[in-house]
C-alpha cells in the first residue's frame, strides 16, 4: 500500500514539474501538492501516510478550486486511522473585497463513525487584509449535510463561519492559521469546530517543508467508544507551482 501511494505521489509531482519546466501552465493555474510518510520498525511497527492536493484555476472573475486529502495509519499490521476528503468549489469575484461561492465536498472517517459525509456550501467571502506579507479573509454561509454514519443516516443544516490568516515572515518562512465554526440549525448541540495552525519553510523555489497541527471537534459523538476531539500533527513535503 505505501509503495503504491509513494509511487503515485512521485509520478504526479514529476509530471507536474515536467509540465512546468517544458511549457509553463496557462495563466490562472495554481497547484499545491503535499505528501508525508512516517515508518518505524523494530520494537514498534507503524506507518503513517498523508497526501494532499489543492488545485485552482482562475479565468476572469471566476475561480474553480479542487481539494483532496488522504490519511492512512497502521500499527503492528492493524489499521488505526483512515480518513479522506474531496472537494470542488466555484467562486465569483464581485470586487476587490467581496466574492460569492458554491461548493460540494465529500469526506469519510470510519474511525470517527462517518462512512460518508456530503456537504453543499453557499456563502460569501470578504477580504479583510491583503498585501505581500499578510492576508486575512473571512467567509460566512450555509451548509447542507447528508451523513451516512455507521449507525444511521441523517440530513442536517448548518450555518458556517470561517476565517484564515497567512503571514510571511521572510521569503522562505510563512505561517497559516484557519478556524471553522459550524453551528447546527437542526440539532443545536451537534455543532462542530475545526482549526489548523501550520508553519512552512521553503527549501527551493518549488519545494517546502510544512508542519501542521489540526484539531477537529464534534460536540455530539457518532458512536459508542468515540471521543469528541480528533488531533493530528503532520510534517510533509510540499510542491507549489
Amino acid at each position: 500500500m505505501k509503495l503504491k501511494v509513494l509511487s503515485a505521489v512521485a509520478c504526479l509531482t514529476f509530471a507536474n514539474l515536467t509540465l512546468a519546466a517544458d511549457a509553463p501552465p496557462a495563466d490562472g493555474w495554481k497547484n499545491e501538492s503535499q505528501a508525508g510518510v512516517v515508518m518505524t520498525n523494530g520494537n514498534s511497527d507503524t506507518t503513517t501516510e498523508t497526501v494532499g492536493e489543492i488545485a485552482s484555476y482562475q479565468f476572469g472573475e471566476n475561480v474553480v478550486k479542487f481539494t483532496a486529502n488522504y490519511l492512512y495509519q497502521k500499527s503492528m499490521d492493524v489499521v488505526s486511522g483512515k480518513s479522506w476528503s474531496l472537494g470542488l468549489r466555484y467562486e465569483r469575484i464581485l470586487n476587490d473585497k467581496f466574492s460569492v461561492f458554491v461548493g460540494e465536498s465529500v469526506e469519510g472517517n470510519q474511525f470517527a463513525g462517518v462512512n460518508q459525509r456530503y456537504n453543499t456550501d453557499v456563502g460569501g467571502k470578504y477580504s479583510i487584509v491583503k498585501d505581500d506579507t499578510f492576508t486575512w479573509f473571512a467567509e460566512a454561509g450555509y451548509r447542507y449535510t447528508k451523513e451516512n454514519l455507521i449507525l444511521l443516516s441523517r440530513h442536517l443544516h448548518y450555518a458556517r463561519a470561517y476565517t484564515e490568516i497567512e503571514k510571511k515572515f521572510s521569503a522562505t518562512v510563512s505561517m497559516k492559521y484557519w478556524l471553522e465554526y459550524l453551528p447546527n440549525l437542526t440539532i443545536s448541540n451537534d455543532w462542530q469546530m475545526n482549526t489548523e495552525l501550520s508553519l512552512s519553510a521553503a527549501i527551493s523555489s518549488v519545494f517546502a517543508v510544512k508542519s501542521a497541527y489540526n484539531v477537529k471537534y464534534d460536540n455530539q459523538i457518532n458512536g459508542p467508544g468515540l471521543v469528541k476531539t480528533d488531533k493530528a500533527f503532520t510534517t510533509s513535503l510540499v510542491a507549489k507551482f
